[in-house]
C-alpha cells in the first residue's frame, strides 16, 4: 500500500585506520642484508606524500633510494653498493597513506643490516633556542665522522641523521660502537648542509659515543655574517630620503659624501644608514667611506614618483611631519619627545610657536613653561624634545602653529596638535627586584613584559671584591605579568654576543625567569631570583 523510504547510501563505516605491514621482503631486521629491492605489503591501497622530505636513511646513502607506491606495495630499489657490516634504518616518517582515506602510518622504520649483528646503541639530546631557552622544534641533528673536519657541515651530509620534535628533543637508535662529532641545523632549503649565517646552527663542539655520551644538550645560534655587504640601496617614496640596508651591523662607518647630502645617521641596530639630501635628481651618486679605507661608490636612482615630487618642490612646498608616540593618556613622567621627517637647523625652529597648555579638572588653562632640546647643538637634527614637569591627572593641549619648523624655501610644517591627559602616580606598580647572579661577571638585565617587549635594560657589574648580590628598583611600571632575562656578559661588551662555529665559541650564557612577577597599580613589590 506504500513505497520503501528512500535514503541515500552510506557507503559504510568511514575508514580511520592507518595501512598495516602484512609482509616485508626482506623481513624487518633482515641480516646479512644483500638485495637491491625492498618489497613492503600492505592491508590497503596506499600512496606516497613527501616523501623527498620525510624520508631518511641512515647511514645516508650517496644517491637517494628509487622509493615508489605501486597498488597496496612500497617498493625501494638501491643503485649502489652497501656499507659492510653496518646497519641500516629508513625512516618513512609519515609519508606513508592510504589511498581512500589519506590515513597516515606515522614513523614507520625498516631496519637491515649488511652484517651479523643489528647495531643496537642509543643517542638522544636536546635543543634550545640560545636567545629565548625555548625547545627548537625541527632542527636537523647530524652525526659526522669522528676525524672530520669542522667544514663538513658545510660540505657533505651527515651520516646519521634524525629531526627535533615540538619539545626540541632528539633519540638516534641502532647506532654503532663508534664516535662521531656531532652538529643540528636548521636547515631552511632542506640541503642537508650548513649554509652558514643564512641558517643557524648548534654544535657542543665534542666528540661524542653513544655508550657513554648520556644526554646531550645543545645551544641553537644564528651566526653574525663574517662578510660585510651592502644588501639593498634604495631611494624611499618621499623625496629627499634613500637608505642603505647592510647585512649587518656597521661600526666603522667614517663619512658619507653625495651631492645635495644635507644629513646621514644610522639607525638603532646600526645596519641601516639613512641619507637625507636636496635638490639632487635622478641619480644620488655616494661615496661611503670607512675606517678600513674601503670605500663604497653607490648610485641611487630615483624613483619617477619621488624625482617628480622632488622637482615640484621648487614650486610647491614640502611640509614636515612629526612622529611622537603621544597619546590621549600620557604618563605623567614622560618626556615629549618628537622625530621629524627631514633634519632642521635647529635655529630654524621657533620655539614661541610651539605652545604647551595645561587644564586641571577645576583650574583654568595656563601656558607651560618647556625647554627644547635638540639631540645635537649643531648642525641639522631629525628629533627633539620639550623638557618640562608634567602634573599628573591634568588635561594638556600640544600645539604646533603653521610653519613653527622652516627650512627655506622648501619645508615647513602645517598647524598640528595633540591633547593628551596625563596618568596619576596610583596607576603604576613599583619593583624592588633582588638578584643573586652565580658568579662575580657583568650582566645585562632586561625586564620584559608578557608580550615580549623590552621595558627596561641595564648593566648590572659585579666586581671581585662585591657579593654576588644585586637589588635593582624599577618605578612606574603599568600593571601586569612582567618576566627578567639575564645575560652573562663574559666580554664586557654591553651586549649579547652570539656564537662563532670555527672559534668554537658558544653563545654567551642566557637565564630566563619562567616565574612571571604579578604587578598590581598602587602596589610596591618585592621579588627574589637565584639564578641558575
Amino acid at each position: 500500500m506504500g513505497c520503501a523510504q528512500i535514503t541515500p547510501l552510506t557507503g559504510g563505516k568511514k575508514d580511520t585506520e592507518a595501512p598495516k605491514l602484512l609482509k616485508a621482503t626482506p623481513a624487518n631486521a633482515s641480516l646479512n642484508f644483500a638485495s637491491k629491492t625492498i618489497e613492503l605489503q600492505f592491508d590497503e591501497y596506499i600512496t606516497l606524500k613527501d616523501v623527498t622530505n620525510q624520508f631518511i636513511i641512515t647511514p645516508q646513502t650517496k644517491n637517494f633510494p628509487d622509493i615508489e607506491a605501486r597498488g597496496k606495495k612500497v617498493i625501494v630499489k638501491f643503485d649502489e653498493a652497501l656499507l659492510p657490516n653496518t646497519t641500516y634504518k629508513l625512516s618513512f616518517g609519515n609519508s606513508i597513506i592510504d589511498l581512500r582515506e589519506s590515513n597516515n602510518l606515522p614513523n614507520f622504520e625498516y631496519v637491515f643490516s649488511t652484517g651479523s649483528t643489528i647495531d643496537s646503541l642509543k643517542l638522544k639530546g636536546r635543543v634550545l633556542n640560545s636567545t629565548d631557552l625555548k625547545p627548537a622544534a625541527q632542527i636537523l641533528i647530524g652525526l659526522y665522522p669522528e676525524t672530520s673536519e669542522d667544514s663538513i657541515v658545510y660540505k657533505d651530509k651527515p651520516l646519521y641523521l634524525i629531526r627535533t620534535d615540538e619539545q626540541g628533543q632528539f633519540s638516534f637508535g641502532y647506532l654503532p660502537d663508534k664516535s662521531f662529532r656531532i652538529a643540528g641545523i636548521k636547515d631552511q632549503n632542506k640541503n642537508l648542509v650548513y649554509d652558514g649565517s643564512e641558517e643557524q646552527i648548534a654544535s657542543p663542539y665534542k666528540i661524542v659515543n653513544p655508550r657513554d655520551s648520556g644526554t646531550i644538550d645543545m645551544m641553537l645560534f644564528k651566526e653574525a655574517p663574517y662578510k660585510s655587504f651592502i644588501k639593498k640601496q634604495v631611494a624611499g617614496s618621499e623625496y629627499g630620503k634613500a637608505y642603505v640596508v647592510y647585512n649587518k651591523p656597521q661600526l666603522s662607518i667614517k663619512d658619507v659624501k653625495a651631492k645635495g647630502l644635507v644629513m646621514y645617521n644610522q639607525n638603532k641596530t646600526r645596519d641601516t644608514l639613512n641619507l637625507y639630501y636636496r635638490n639632487t635628481y635622478d641619480t644620488l651618486e655616494t661615496f661611503i667611506s670607512y675606517a678600513t679605507e674601503k670605500i663604497d661608490t653607490l648610485y641611487i636612482r630615483i624613483p619617477s614618483q619621488t624625482l617628480r615630487s622632488g622637482r615640484e618642490s621648487n614650486v610647491k612646498n614640502q611640509r614636515y611631519t612629526f612622529n611622537s608616540r603621544i597619546e590621549s593618556t600620557f604618563p605623567y613622567f614622560g618626556m615629549l619627545a618628537f622625530n621629524l621627517n627631514f633634519p632642521i637647523e635647529p635655529g630654524n625652529i621657533s620655539p614661541e610657536k610651539i605652545l604647551l597648555i595645561a587644564k586641571g579638572d577645576t583650574s583654568r588653562a595656563v601656558a607651560v613653561p618647556y625647554k627644547l632640546v635638540t639631540d645635537k647643538t649643531q648642525g641639522p637634527v631629525t628629533s627633539f624634545t620639550l623638557q618640562t614637569e608634567l602634573l599628573p591627572e591634568t588635561n594638556y593641549t600640544l600645539s604646533f602653529l603653521d610653519s613653527a619648523f622652516v627650512d627655506a624655501p622648501q619645508r615647513f610644517n602645517d598647524s598640528t596638535g595633540y591633547k593628551f591627559r596625563t596618568t596619576t602616580p596610583d596607576d603604576y606598580a613599583q619593583l624592588s627586584l633582588k638578584l643573586l647572579f652565580p658568579k662575580k661577571e657583568n650582566y645585562l638585565v632586561t625586564l620584559q613584559n608578557e608580550k615580549g617587549q623590552t621595558i627596561d635594560e641595564r648593566i648590572v657589574e659585579l666586581s671581585l671584591t662585591s657579593t654576588a648580590e644585586k637589588i635593582l628598583d624599577y618605578k612606574n611600571l603599568l600593571p601586569g605579568k612582567y618576566f627578567v632575562r639575564v645575560v652573562e656578559d663574559a666580554n664586557k661588551n654591553g651586549q649579547f654576543d652570539t656564537g662563532d662555529y670555527f672559534k668554537h665559541k658558544q653563545p654567551e650564557i642566557i637565564f630566563i625567569n619562567n616565574s612571571p612577577i604579578k604587578l598590581l597599580a598602587g602596589w610596591e613589590i618585592e621579588s627574589e631570583w637565584l639564578i641558575n
